[in-house]
């Protein structure tokens, strides 16, 4: 958790590993897809979707937000959709650093557990400042920046109203601004720890700060296919029928959560 009392370090960090982020974002950009100067985001998206096999269902738990595995020769991503829309993302850009830069280490049946030790541990610290750099153009940041400035006199307000331009959470954004010496670390700490969740304009859509309980299920019934090659009929039934009774779980724990029952054609028997 990041907050006035290590938000110094983690800026610092981020200075020390900054080239390096640069460096990975520039071998990207010599891909030449159209997608990563126009939408980042959907760069992201799009890539993933396309070389790993993409799972997106709701954690109860919302200090987690998805995970990279290597199975049976195949890249598996996992998305938590009951965080909310800013934190997804910042999600999917964070694990496609791991799926992209960290390849190799994750097929690694050693290292492929990648465990944490605090929020300055690099192997996490390297992907959520790539999010943050990819993700957030220094030059839009720096005009709307000045832009918001003309109308708004509290920094708190100028950040807010930069969440929806990004569509990242308010603490990356926060850090962006002092990384790039647009405020005073000074002043990045007094705002650090706001509580802009419950102070959102009316001006701001809300739905930035709504989760989606997106179903997606499609690749882990594919898993469960190819991890029953080798076994019996009676255990292949007894996998298909963890898969339906798992979906069914999501279903009802969604509709509790008032998210609807639509399956957004993700589950094919």
């Amino acid at each position: 958790m990041i907050n006035k009392d290590n938000l110094e370090q983690v800026i610092d960090f981020n200075q020390k590993y900054l080239s390096k982020i640069k460096s990975n974002i520039e071998i990207l950009k010599s891909s030449a897809d159209p997608l990563i100067a126009s939408k980042p985001l959907e760069f992201i998206k799009t890539h993933l979707n396309e070389n790993a096999h993409v799972i997106e269902f709701p954690v109860k738990n919302l200090d987690y937000g998805g995970l990279v595995f290597y199975l049976n020769k195949s890249f598996y991503i996992q998305i938590n959709s009951s965080q909310p829309k800013i934190y997804e993302n910042f999600m999917w850009a964070h694990e496609f650093y791991h799926f992209y830069f960290d390849k190799e280490k994750i097929k690694s049946k050693e290292k492929n557990f990648i465990l944490i030790d605090t929020i300055f541990d690099e192997k996490e610290r390297l992907p959520n400042l790539f999010t943050s750099e990819f993700l957030i153009n220094d030059f839009i940041l720096e005009r709307k920046f000045y832009s918001f400035k003309k109308e708004y006199d509290r920094l708190v307000d100028i950040v807010i109203h930069l969440i929806p331009v990004f569509e990242l959470p308010y603490k990356a954004i926060v850090i962006k601004l002092a990384q790039n010496k647009l405020i005073q670390v000074e002043d990045a700490r007094e705002i650090i720890d706001y509580d802009y969740k419950n102070n959102i304009p009316d001006d701001i859509d809300q739905t930035l700060f709504s989760a989606s309980y997106k179903i997606k299920l499609d690749n882990y019934k594919n898993l469960l296919k190819e991890a029953s090659k080798n076994m019996n009929e009676d255990d292949v039934q007894s996998n298909m029928k963890k898969y339906d009774d798992v979906y069914n779980l999501l279903l009802d724990w969604r509709r509790e959560l008032g998210g609807g029952v639509k399956n957004d054609g993700n589950r094919k028997s």
